[in-house]
């Protein structure tokens, strides 16, 4: 199954597909904007965005939502275990340096506490499957670059993946590899070793982002999504060329045409 966020003229809603050619269900009806969903590790609830909350839901669309932190963010993840809600506060239209990471643990603390927060942005954040390591990007240098710290005591280690420009972190599903886009637009491979460290000397080139997969902008946050078995699923974003325009056509004196006929 894919879970997407999806415009329509109802609003921003959570939608699930059924892969390859199964429907497309919608299963948010709030009146505000819902986006940004991600799946729970057993498939059957997703963790999305509103205006106000961090919510969850089922995935087939039944019940209603669970809140899971009353309050605002612009990304927010929860843990494997379910023990951790990461949030990144601090909204695109933001200053430079505005945007940060917090975390709050479940059922216990009932507001935010700051995890990675500087003088510079920090964003696109993505927990490893096993929920032990927290990869994210950062301007910290002059540029994006892809960072990984243990998960929860993130002053524990640091880690640069990305060397020549690096956005929108992604694990792999058996955290075996970290992705990330380069800047000259190469998907990257970033492997672990045993005991779960990256090594970046090892990372290697993937494939290279297409025009027209440039559509999403990974600035603020991991636009794409990686299948169990590899695939790399991503928005086509369709110029006027590919798009085909509708055909309108015009029939003029078609009531003469069909006196003839009848005459005939």
């Amino acid at each position: 199954q894919l879970v997407i966020g999806i415009n329509t003229a109802a609003g921003d809603d959570i939608w699930v597909k059924q892969l390859p050619r199964g429907p497309l269900s919608r299963i948010t009806f709030g009146a505000s904007p819902d986006r940004r969903p991600h799946w729970r590790p057993d498939g059957r609830w997703v963790t999305f965005l509103t205006d106000t909350s961090v919510a969850m839901r089922r995935a087939d669309g039944t019940g209603g939502d669970s809140v899971l932190w009353a309050g605002r963010a612009d990304e927010a993840l929860l843990s494997p275990d379910g023990r951790w809600i990461v949030l990144r506060r601090g909204a695109t239209s933001a200053a430079a340096g505005g945007r940060d990471i917090y975390v709050m643990r479940v059922g216990e603390d009932t507001a935010p506490r700051p995890l990675l927060t500087s003088p510079y942005d920090e964003m696109a954040i993505q927990l490893s499957p096993d929920g032990r390591w927290l990869a994210y990007q950062s301007d910290e240098t002059g540029r994006l670059e892809v960072f990984v710290r243990p998960f929860p005591n993130v002053s524990d280690g640091k880690v640069q993946v990305s060397s020549d420009g690096g956005t929108g972190p992604l694990w792999s599903r058996d955290g075996r590899e970290l992705y990330y886009l380069r800047q000259d637009e190469m998907m990257m491979a970033v492997p672990a070793g045993p005991d779960g460290t990256l090594r970046p000397n090892a990372q290697r080139e993937l494939f290279r982002r297409s025009a027209p997969l440039q559509g999403l902008n990974a600035q603020y946050y991991t636009p794409w999504d990686v299948a169990a078995d590899g695939r790399f699923i991503m928005v086509r974003s369709l110029s006027t060329d590919d798009a085909s325009p509708p055909i309108l056509v015009v029939v003029e004196n078609w009531l003469d045409e069909v006196r003839q006929l009848l005459q005939q």
